[in-house]
């Protein structure tokens, strides 16, 4: 009974069959054939080990920089002005030129300068007298003679009024003995006054203040016919010239500068982020395209009391300015050199480092593959901050493990890979 049924199925089944058209009988097939191999490959893939770069990790001694740039100037300058609208005379030298402390450079037109001078020491003569002659003059000695004559007067005056009583004298006589009373009490009362105050001893104060104004003026005077020539003060270059001879050039004009070039500084501009992190006295290395290959060091020598905004074309940046002295490059390094800097802000020796790309963030943790066995072991670990290429180790891994870079999203704990050790660090 079983087996007629099971034939009459199997009938069912070829009539449906033969119903069926080859198109969709071919079609069928091929997609039969293709989840076949597909599931073969996708099993015989998970049997292969995924091959990740691996780097060793070990124990070592990293820097923490900031790296900036900026161009080289003379620490030491100096600058030649005009002191009065003048000509410029003369020009020994020409812009680059080295020069030697002492030289002569060029010189203005002094005439006029000199002038000046002996006409500020005249006036100083002048007061210098006037002091020596106030400082002789003695107020109790004009008193003295004052009243003096004040008592002969007095005297005078009383005689001649008894006579006057007894009729030996006329009014006339009278009224001018009474006169010259008047004139010497007056004489005495302002000598009197005069010695009280100290008077000459006022002007003599004021004739000394006088003397030093003068004092002053002459030295000034001295001072700008001595910049009228422009004399070296150290070895050096010339960096600026800013006329030529022959030219008219007018009280105030910057006409010549030269640097010292044996002690050179660069000013760079640091952002707030890094700016934080910077101190007096870190050490510095520079260098330069124009000098490739080569190093020189220097340090931290200033750091802006403030920070500056600067607008670009990307916006609006804040940096502090800071100031790096280099103590090598005398001879190579020139005035003007675009420089590269690198300033080691910490040093940190013997820790275990770990590069930043192996590090990815799962879940608020921190996580790193480590190889082992051929096998990927998934580890949560504690880092703290190291530098723009590592971070230094705290817990979760051991020095010569073999840790993945650049790992994938879709690495999992316990997956079997083949490694390719990148660069020992």
């Amino acid at each position: 009974m079983q087996e007629i049924k099971d034939r009459r199925w199997a009938n069912q089944i070829g009539l449906v069959y033969a119903k069926i058209p080859k198109w969709l009988k071919f079609t069928t097939l091929i997609v039969l054939l293709l989840v076949i191999t597909i599931g073969g490959l996708v099993i015989k893939n998970k049997n292969n080990p995924v091959p990740v770069e691996v780097n060793r990790i070990n124990n070592q001694t990293i820097e923490r920089n900031i790296f900036a740039n900026g161009r080289l100037k003379a620490v030491n300058e100096q600058t030649f002005f005009t002191p009065v609208d003048s000509t410029l005379m003369e020009l020994n030298i020409k812009l680059g030129d080295q020069v030697k402390k002492g030289e002569v450079l060029g010189r203005l037109d002094s005439l006029e300068l000199a002038r000046q001078y002996q006409n500020a020491v005249a006036v100083l003569s002048g007061k210098e007298a006037e002091l020596v002659r106030a400082q002789a003059i003695n107020d109790q000695l004009g008193l003295r003679t004052a009243e003096a004559e004040y008592n002969k007067a007095n005297n005078h005056y009383n005689r001649m009024e008894q006579l006057f009583a007894a009729g030996a004298v006329s009014a006339a006589e009278m009224e001018s003995a009474q006169l010259d009373l008047a004139r010497a009490t007056n004489s005495y009362e302002e000598a009197k006054i005069k010695a009280s105050y100290n008077a000459s001893g006022k002007q003599v104060l004021s004739l000394q203040s006088q003397v030093a104004l003068a004092r002053q003026e002459v030295a000034q005077a001295k001072e700008r016919l001595d910049m009228a020539t422009f004399v070296a003060q150290f070895d050096g270059v010339v960096t600026s010239i800013s006329a030529k001879q022959g030219n008219r050039v007018m009280e105030g004009t910057e006409l010549l500068v030269i640097s010292d070039d044996s002690l050179l500084e660069v000013t760079a501009d640091i952002s707030e982020i890094d700016a934080g992190n910077l101190k007096i006295g870190q050490p510095v290395k520079a260098s330069s395209v124009a000098l490739p290959g080569k190093t020189y060091l220097g340090e931290v020598a200033r750091i802006g009391g403030a920070a500056v905004v600067q607008k670009g074309s990307s916006g609006e940046t804040i940096n502090v300015p800071v100031t790096i002295n280099l103590n090598e490059g005398k001879g190579e390094l020139k005035i003007g050199y675009s420089v590269d800097l690198i300033i080691q802000t910490a040093e940190e020796k013997d820790v275990l480092v770990l590069p930043i790309n192996a590090l990815i963030e799962r879940d608020g943790s921190k996580i790193a593959f480590v190889v082992k066995d051929s096998v990927l072991e998934e580890r949560i670990i504690e880092i703290r901050r190291g530098n723009e290429l590592f971070d230094i180790v705290l817990s979760g891994l051991n020095p010569d493990e073999e840790v993945v870079v650049n790992p994938r999203p879709e690495y999992k704990n316990g997956q079997r890979v083949k490694t390719d050790t990148g660069a020992a660090q």
